[in-house]
């Protein structure tokens, strides 16, 4: 019994553990400013002449509670919900933003110049995920303060709005951890099976 429990126990601590998080604010920005945090959509686009220059999306997770955790993955979910008809998508580059903001925020830009971390193709009207583990570690790890991620067009137009947490679609990020940490109440039910055994 006792080296059932054993293997068990191993098990249990190198199973992966998966948790989803919602956003704790997302809005978008356009270079005159403007508060845009209670709208149901957030997009990216950059065509001044079309009305839409260099407009950026921001998303901010709350990660206190995974300091310092072994991440495997973390991929952040959006769905689109209106692409312009060009049918070529959008082209995204996106950064860890490195300034506070709120959904109240109603300045033209976050800094982020100095903070770039990927890629990001958006193309068809579906949930998109995009692996965002290198940034996310960065920001669990304490090597960077967790101000957010912002998306800006690589380039010019094609226009993407995405749904925004205030909808039944809202973003949200997947974290993979390589093990699952041990509860309280979990160890001491395996403990008291131990000595009753």
């Amino acid at each position: 019994m006792r080296i059932i429990l054993i293997l068990l126990l191993a098990a249990f601590a190198l199973h992966a553990e998966t948790v989803t998080i919602q956003p704790s604010a997302d809005t978008y920005t356009i270079p005159a400013g403007g508060c845009f945090g209670s709208e149901n959509e957030i997009m990216c686009a950059n065509k001044s002449s079309a009305g839409h220059p260099d407009e950026r999306m921001l998303l901010l997770f709350d990660l206190s509670p995974y300091a310092g955790r072994d991440l495997v993955l973390a991929e952040l979910n959006l769905k689109v919900s209106f692409q312009c008809g060009s049918g070529s998508g959008t082209n995204t580059r996106f950064f860890a933003a490195t300034e506070a903001w709120d959904e109240s925020w109603s300045g033209a830009h976050v800094d982020m110049e100095s903070t770039f971390s990927g890629n990001y193709h958006f193309i068809g009207m579906k949930w998109h995920q995009v692996d965002i583990t290198d940034l996310t570690r960065r920001w669990i790890s304490g090597e960077l303060t967790n101000f957010g991620i912002v998306f800006q067009v690589n380039g010019v137009y094609p226009w993407t709005k995405c749904f925004s947490r205030e909808t039944g679609n809202s973003p949200f990020l997947e974290l993979t951890f390589s093990g699952q940490a041990l509860e309280n109440t979990s160890w001491a039910g395996i403990k008291r099976t131990w000595a009753e055994n």
